[in-house]
């Protein structure tokens, strides 16, 4: 018998909506509370009475929900901001905590403010990304979802890699021509199993660990992915944006 294609696996489970609704807001800053305050203990839970972690990006960021499909629990979340082309003494988060390098070749001081974002905030839910032998961390690649078929589960790590073609897929639906993200190396090398090829675009700093600014260009985003990746980020723009994909510019579908 043919095994289910992973977008199918992910499109029976799970659903990605872009957070727009009150409600869906603050399922997602929930989410980031559980995650980065509770959890980990990145962000004091003093500073959010309310039990939602926020801060002064999000409202110019676009912000993805994930939830199980047969329950409609929370799953995990993602943002997307927005340079603010207003602005331009106003930094990202990267770059306030780990200033990028020109000796690293992407530099966003040699950018326009509009040609860049961040992704961020990405977080999943304890109950939906542990299992005995996982290490603690926000983002795990082990494939460890409870939720996959047993063909599936061994072998790919559905909702981390869905919450990330979810970022790719707003960062493409921005004007944006650069995504940066801070993120572990390690991270960054297991990406790259998966086609998700981000740049280092400067030197690692102490920040919740060793960390680094990595940039993920436009023109090779989709083109890089896998074949199996890349049907599944089709799958999730179509949850996100529709059928009409609606990009700055064309990009490449896989046959």
């Amino acid at each position: 018998m043919a095994q289910t294609s992973i977008a199918a696996n992910f499109g029976k489970y799970f659903e990605l909506k872009l957070a727009q609704c009150p409600e869906q807001l603050e399922q997602t800053l929930h989410i980031r509370y559980q995650v980065y305050c509770e959890e980990f203990e990145y962000e004091p839970q003093g500073r959010f009475p309310d039990k939602m972690e926020r801060d002064v990006f999000d409202d110019r960021a676009l912000h993805c929900l994930m939830t199980h499909r047969e329950t409609q629990a929370p799953v995990g979340c993602i943002r997307f901001i927005c340079a603010d082309s207003d602005d331009e003494d106003r930094p990202l988060p990267f770059e306030r905590f780990c200033p990028p390098t020109s000796a690293f070749g992407i530099h966003p001081q040699h950018l326009p403010k509009a040609c860049y974002g961040e992704l961020s905030r990405l977080a999943v839910l304890e109950s939906f990304r542990r299992r005995r032998k996982d290490t603690k961390q926000p983002v795990s690649l082990t494939p460890n979802e409870t939720h996959e078929t047993p063909e599936q589960r061994d072998a790919f790590p559905m909702i981390p890699i869905g919450l990330f073609m979810a970022g790719i897929a707003m960062f493409l639906r921005s004007e944006a021509d650069f995504s940066f993200a801070l993120m572990e190396p390690r991270l960054a090398r297991l990406l790259q199993r998966f086609g998700i090829r981000f740049i280092q675009a400067g030197e690692l700093v102490d920040h919740h660990g060793a960390r680094a600014p990595f940039a993920l260009p436009r023109e090779t985003v989709v083109n890089s992915l896998t074949p199996d990746v890349i049907d599944l980020f089709w799958l999730v723009d179509q949850q996100l944006f529709g059928p009409r994909p609606s990009y700055k510019a064309p990009i490449a579908q896989h046959a």
